[in-house]
């Protein structure tokens, strides 16, 4: 027999029954991006650019995390050869989801109130030789503080910053009281706090010089017995400069002029025991400290000719990214000390102190379809991806798409893939899914086909452990012209298992496998193709090789091997010269990319 429940009991079943029907709707969360955490490596020769993710060990909070991915990132220097000339463009090799790490974001702050007229041309000197060695896509932007502003916002106009340099003249009095410099240093460091807060929405590495005559340390300004006074400085000052840095994944660089003061002659009658060059000292250790809180460098320039900078330059010019992946409890919107190690002899890691953990978002999107990321046009990087496409021959007049695309990270199983292509207008006008065969091989290649034209491809993924990323890469569908035949894309790779397998990047393989297609009817039996490597477009090639031109009924099969074992990590154009009867007729080309590891 059926027995009601009282009613309270009544009341609580319903709402437990109400909020399991809600929990039954709410889809899981989405498995948060990795964390990502920067550093530099540096041994007796420079920068060290092959270090293995066994080598590095991370740790978070005191506690050893595993590394999901280690990446080397290398930022061109300026070429001495191209006196104020950007060098070519390549096309890129593929797209992406992660974040365009294509220059520097530099900033030179200088603290004009500290630096007496006439002791600056040194220090300044230095920091414009620094500017113009800097990377064509290196951005740098010139601030005045604390009583200043942006002079120049951030620009790929290297020499007005220079120019700017040049003119510039130290403003600080020829003599100032503890007290006036207390103030100074506390607005300094305040304004600092709130700039480089500033720079966290800004992709890419950040380094922040400092051009400073000095900063006090933590101190008060008013007698132990009283009150604070207005110029007090804490020492969480300087915590928040650190905080703001770690946040914005900025480096600091503090330069200190050579410009030796001692205290006023007052001085003297106030306490006889005190040195009359106690100031400069106690300037100095204000930023020394500044350099070890942000975990960045002091360096101090002496002289005319001191290229202390240049030395700077060199040792940023490449950086490694590791990420890893923090327990739920860690995503907490706050900040977590950082330790890295390499096992490795004479390797110095320099880092920041601090890594923000950003809290996990829960958003429809966050949990959309592969099919709705394709449509939905944003960008998801939780799964870090790269894709690439090649055009070659369709059927009735189209265009067959070549579609490739990869896991960053090792070891990553890629369980949904979409492929979409996107025209000038934005519209979706192809679309098609990796099948479960395709899903098993890696990378995930596979095929769609469209009209001759321009397009985005766009790809949408979801892993094993349901994180999802997207990836897009620019393409012309379109086959090129080699009268009387016609030629696809170029794919660069590997051969596995005596088949031709995409690789997007090369690291210590001995050798990049080249295919292509050849369409259309030759004379006879005269089609021969040379390969060349080059640094650039239309510059002299590095290396040569003959392919093997393989007929297959109405095409031919284009495969060669190019030895790049010798080549430096970097970018490189691989070109393919096909000639008929000893005639060039038409060429291709890919960008290859080389990475150090």
């Amino acid at each position: 027999m059926f027995v009601h429940p009282p009613r309270a009991l009544a009341v609580v079943l319903l709402i437990l029954g109400a909020a399991a029907a809600l929990a039954a709707q709410k889809p899981a969360a989405a498995p948060p991006e990795p964390v990502a955490v920067d550093f530099y490596a540096l041994g007796p020769d420079g920068p060290v650019f092959d270090l293995r993710r066994d080598e590095v060990t991370l740790k978070i909070d005191g506690r050893t995390r595993k590394v999901r991915a280690l990446r080397y990132v290398g930022l061109p220097l300026a070429d001495a050869s191209l006196p104020g000339e950007e060098p070519p463009e390549l096309d890129p090799p593929f797209g992406t989801n992660l974040p365009d790490v294509a220059g520097r974001w530099v900033s030179i702050i200088v603290d004009h109130e500290s630096i007496r007229p006439g002791t600056e041309r040194d220090a300044l000197g230095a920091v414009i030789r620094l500017v113009n060695n800097l990377g064509a896509r290196d951005r740098v932007s010139l601030v005045t503080m604390p009583n200043g502003g942006v002079e120049i916002d951030f620009t790929e106009k290297h020499e007005q910053v220079a120019d700017a340099l040049r003119k510039f003249i130290g403003r600080a009095p020829r003599e100032s009281t503890v007290q006036e410099r207390s103030c100074r240093s506390r607005l300094l460091l305040n304004s600092m706090s709130d700039y480089i807060g500033g720079l966290a929405d800004f992709e890419g590495p950040k380094a922040i010089v400092l051009v400073s005559s000095g900063m006090l340390n933590p101190r008060r300004d008013a007698p132990m017995t009283g009150p604070p006074g207005p110029c007090e400085i804490r020492m969480i000052y300087f915590q928040e400069v650190s905080r703001a840095a770690s946040r914005a994944r900025a480096s600091m660089y503090v330069v200190q002029p050579d410009d030796v003061t001692m205290d006023p002659a007052k001085q003297v009658f106030v306490d006889r025991t005190l040195s009359r060059f106690a100031g400069s000292d106690e300037d100095r250790a204000g930023l020394e400290s500044l350099a070890g809180v942000t975990g960045g460098e002091f360096m101090r320039i002496i002289g005319p000719d001191d290229n202390t900078l240049l030395q700077l330059v060199r040792a940023s010019s490449g950086y490694y990214i590791a990420t890893f992946e923090p327990e739920p409890g860690e995503r907490n919107g706050a900040p977590h000390r950082v330790d890295i190690s390499v096992a490795r002899d004479r390797v110095r890691i320099r880092t920041r102190p601090e890594v923000f953990i950003p809290r996990p978002v829960t958003t429809k999107a966050a949990h959309a379809s592969v099919t709705e990321m394709l449509r939905n046009g944003i960008l998801y990087r939780a799964l870090p991806l790269r894709t690439t496409a090649y055009p070659s021959l369709g059927e009735n007049g189209k265009v067959k798409i070549l579609a490739v695309v990869e896991g960053v990270e090792p070891d990553v199983k890629i369980t949904e893939a979409v492929f979409g292509l996107i025209d000038s207008r934005d519209r979706l006008i192809a679309r098609w899914t990796a099948d479960a065969r395709e899903l098993a091989s890696a990378p995930i290649v596979t095929a769609g086909e469209a009209v001759p034209g321009a397009y985005r491809l766009r790809v949408a993924a979801i892993d094993a452990s349901g994180r999802r990323g997207t990836a897009e890469y620019d393409l012309v569908a379109r086959l090129t012209d080699a009268d009387p035949l016609s030629l696809s894309g170029l794919a660069l790779g590997v051969s596995r298992d005596g088949a031709f397998t995409p690789k997007l990047v090369f690291g210590t393989d001995q050798a990049a496998v080249s295919y292509f297609e050849v369409y259309g009817r030759a004379p006879g039996d005269g089609v021969s193709v040379r390969l060349e490597v080059a640094a650039v477009p239309d510059g002299r090639a590095l290396t040569t090789a003959a392919a093997r031109v393989l007929p297959q009924g109405d095409r031919r099969l284009v495969v060669g091997a190019l030895p790049i074992a010798s080549l430096a990590p970097g970018e490189y154009v691989v070109r393919a010269i096909v000639s008929l009867e000893g005639r060039p007729v038409g060429r291709i080309t890919r960008t290859l990319r080389k990475s150090p590891s």
